[in-house]
């Protein structure tokens, strides 16, 4: 492969990298082993060779991708033995799902290099993925490639395995989910005042139980309180903004909270079925995320509220259908700390 090749490459990968810190979407990392039938008019035999690709979800339905492969082909006797390379750039669509598998169509371009032909051409593409896990994928591909300078067509097959994940902020995982916690390994000075900040969280919830004027707060019944800190809020389709029907429901929420400074939460955010199931995880993540941050607004502190997500898991309504979706975009609570009288309703 020419370095001219392996420069192009280089920027085509790297350059997918700060694209996609821009977006609020979910990174695809892949390996995968491949089978390429060249063209008779090449002259080399089918061969097997392997490659990666990265890839940046901007739809739940729509990503980007680049991906570098390479294999080392033989050809007719008296012949040596030839290395091809092939860099590919393509648009994936997800027009299909059903259940776990999710049919790919795509189609981009190539840069395919060998000791002896050079060219550039076109490829389309289709495939499937099964879902193992909400972060793990088998995937199949079908290539078509042609090479438009030499007017050749190569088939190609790649079998192989995706890992997809979302930035995102610190999370707890439910039991069955996927959540990824970013920490720093090492005491950087982000996670020094991050400490702190939590020290000064813990010493103010330390005064305000032991503060006299707080003891003779009379708090609302158990069973007022415990109804409205279960109370569920809902979100549009595939959105994740908060309508006032939720945000009125919020409002009530940070009333329990003021009269309860030891109670904690943490708000779980899900998805209804339509969209794979990496999308639907960081959107369920992304819904909880706009309920914490309103609480906090409303002058809850954020030590008190952990965050999690279950996408399409955990559904409350099973089935297609508009009613069935509706039911199941919501931002659900439960209680990880409370006082005494909400733990127990009293006789």
């Amino acid at each position: 492969m020419s370095v001219r090749a392996i420069a192009v490459g280089l920027a085509m990968l790297v350059g997918a990298v700060p694209a996609a810190a821009q977006q609020r979407g979910t990174m695809e990392f892949g390996a995968f082993a491949s089978r390429t039938s060249f063209d008779n008019a090449l002259g080399m035999h089918d061969s097997w060779g392997a490659g990666g690709r990265v890839g940046m979800f901007v739809w739940h339905r729509l990503s980007v991708e680049f991906e570098g492969g390479g294999a080392r082909a033989s050809r007719a006797p008296g012949l040596s033995r030839v290395n091809v390379g092939v860099l590919s750039a393509r648009l994936l669509a997800v027009p299909l799902t059903f259940g776990r598998v999710s049919v790919l169509l795509g189609g981009g371009v190539d840069h395919t290099d060998t000791y002896f032909v050079e060219s550039y051409g076109i490829h389309g593409l289709l495939g499937a993925k099964l879902a193992l896990t909400p972060g793990v994928s088998l995937r199949i591909d079908g290539i078509v490639s042609y090479m438009a300078n030499h007017h050749y067509t190569n088939t190609v097959l790649h079998l192989g395995v995706s890992v997809f994940r979302h930035t995102s902020h610190r999370t707890v995982t439910e039991p069955g989910a996927v959540a990824a916690e970013q920490r720093p390994d090492s005491v950087s000075a982000g996670e020094t005042r991050r400490l702190r900040t939590e020290e000064a969280s813990y010493r103010a919830l330390r005064d305000s139980l032991s503060d006299p004027r707080g003891a003779t707060a009379a708090p609302a019944s158990s069973a007022e309180a415990l109804a409205t800190m279960r109370e569920m809020i809902y979100f549009p389709n595939d959105r994740s903004d908060l309508s006032d029907s939720a945000k009125a429901i919020l409002r009530e929420k940070v009333t329990v909270f003021r009269a309860n400074p030891a109670m904690r939460i943490v708000i779980v955010g899900f998805a209804s079925e339509p969209g794979t199931a990496a999308y639907n995880m960081a959107l369920g993540l992304r819904r909880a995320e706009a309920a914490k941050a309103y609480l906090v607004s409303q002058g809850v502190e954020p030590i008190r509220i952990e965050i999690a997500t279950r996408g399409e898991g955990r559904l409350l309504v099973e089935g297609p259908g508009e009613q069935a979706d509706a039911a199941n975009r919501r931002g659900q609570f439960r209680l990880l700390i409370a006082d005494p009288y909400l733990a127990a309703p009293k006789p």
